[in-house]
């Protein structure tokens, strides 16, 4: 063989081998770009859409409320966000192989963010209600809370639909319960930016009662604030995460990760870790009516 067709032979060789490491950057780069790991184990193929697009930034955005103790709240000590909804947040992620980014908008202003894209996800305990199902999709539940009213301590118990009327009650902008006392009708209502910003007025006086989860009232008291229950709860709420509708590779995803965290323990870890030892994972057997039920039976809307 001539020198002449050594080198041609040689850079032939070069041409072949820099084609296959190309070649083989390009799978590499797809594989990445497909999101390759979790989320495509979670749904079982290539993911598209929306959970595409967070498969390649490897970060989750988590709507949430930083003011509702304790499924969510600033620890003033360490000035970090914590709570029951934080570390569902963050173990649904891990889950999916991404890394969570909490952003705390205003309650009333989730679903239209989820539309617009701002954020990924809320993680926030919204309860699953079929208006709110026309706007956005919900994963399967992952925890169950009861509207329950709260009074001050040594105040007037409100135990009835009836005695409702004619009350002033505070309660979150957008939640279940402005719905559901708007249903009732005759209600004095007053509304916050969220639940807990009704208490300082209860314990003013300027309130009969509000109207929150039960768990958020049960806190409320064990931190050491002047309030009492009222009655038995109104009725029990199924809570999950919310999407933007049309992504069903992300819904999948999520719902994988919801299913994971009720089969492996976590979710009733985390509640009894934040409810004093309750497992509010599982829906509550004692009788009291679903929301969808109570506002039917008001007259109301679900």
């Amino acid at each position: 063989m001539s020198r002449k067709q050594i080198a041609i032979l040689v850079t032939a060789l070069l041409v072949v081998a820099l084609a296959a490491g190309l070649a083989a950057g390009g799978c590499g780069s797809k594989k990445a770009a497909s999101g390759g790991s979790k989320i495509e184990t979670a749904i079982g193929h290539t993911p598209t859409g929306q959970a595409l697009t967070i498969a390649n930034a490897g970060q989750l955005v988590i709507a949430d409320d930083s003011n509702y103790a304790p499924q969510s709240f600033i620890d003033k000590a360490t000035n970090t966000l914590k709570g029951f909804d934080v570390d569902v947040g963050k173990k649904a992620a891990e889950l999916l192989g991404v890394t969570p980014k909490f952003v705390n908008p205003a309650w009333d202003s989730v679903i239209p963010g989820l539309g617009t894209g701002k954020w990924d996800v809320s993680i926030g305990s919204m309860t699953i209600t079929a208006t709110r199902a026309k706007q956005v999709d919900f994963t399967d539940p992952y925890y169950y809370t009861q509207a329950q009213l709260l009074v001050k301590a040594g105040g007037t118990q409100i135990t009835s639909v009836d005695q409702l009327k004619g009350k002033k009650i505070g309660v979150g902008t957008d939640t279940t319960y402005l719905f559901y006392l708007k249903a009732v009708g005759g209600v004095n209502i007053k509304t916050y930016t969220t639940d807990l910003d009704a208490l300082p007025d209860l314990k003013l006086g300027r309130l009969d009662a509000v109207m929150t989860a039960d768990l958020t009232a049960s806190q409320a008291i064990a931190s050491g604030q002047p309030f009492e229950l009222s009655g038995k709860p109104f009725y029990f709420e199924p809570l999950a995460f919310a999407i933007n509708k049309g992504q069903p590779d992300l819904l999948a995803a999520l719902n994988y990760s919801v299913k994971t965290m009720h089969s492996d323990g976590s979710l009733t870890a985390f509640s009894k870790t934040w409810y004093h030892g309750f497992d509010v994972t599982l829906a509550p057997q004692s009788g009291v009516a679903s929301y969808n039920d109570a506002m039917l039976a008001v007259g109301g809307t679900p």
